[in-house]
């Protein structure tokens, strides 16, 4: 039986859930959009000794000043974001692969190690962000607004529709932490 001390909630907010698995120089930083993974990351952001790896940039082809994330777009040109996240295993041993001659900490920020299908693919250590979901909701509304300030009302209602789905998706990251926890 699993404490539910461990999983995420709708209405408190928990600390991350942090979890050795093997020695390998790897982070695996994974929670809600909103969770605060973006932000954990900051820390590592400046230092020479971590390259960090936003899949919201290589799934979605978003501009960014983050070299590695835009560099692993051209191993996975031929592959949309939706491929890449309905087999994220394939996407994890390819930039584990991509990057493991190199002698810094690989940190991979994604919402998306809740579709994996073979646990022990993880190598390094794993985040999970536990933050309640209606925090990440309100959060993600609220970036929504500041990057989109003209956005009209059915526009907004239409983001708020769809970020709703994580009130589903959530059960599915309990069910990976649940499945973390036990390895």
């Amino acid at each position: 039986m699993i404490n539910n001390e461990l999983l995420i909630e709708l209405d408190i907010d928990k600390e991350p859930y942090i979890k050795k698995i093997t020695d390998d120089k790897i982070i695996n930083l994974t929670g809600e959009s909103g969770s605060g993974k973006s932000y954990y990351t900051n820390k590592w952001k400046n230092d020479d000794n971590y390259i960090i790896i936003d899949t919201d940039i290589v799934f979605n082809n978003m501009e960014s000043d983050n070299k590695e994330s835009v560099e692993l777009r051209s191993i996975f040109k031929d592959k949309t974001g939706k491929i890449l996240i309905d087999d994220f295993d394939y996407f994890y041993k390819e930039t584990i692969n991509y990057f493991k001659d190199i002698n810094k900490i690989l940190v991979i920020d994604s919402a998306q190690y809740r579709n994996m299908k073979d646990l022990s693919l993880l190598k390094g250590q794993i985040i999970i962000m536990r933050t309640s979901i209606n925090t990440c909701y309100k959060r993600c509304i609220d970036r929504y607004l500041s990057i989109n300030k003209n956005a009209t009302q059915e526009e907004l209602e239409k983001y708020k529709d769809r970020k709703l789905d994580m009130y589903e998706w959530y059960k599915v990251l309990n069910e990976f932490l649940i499945k973390v926890y036990m390895l």
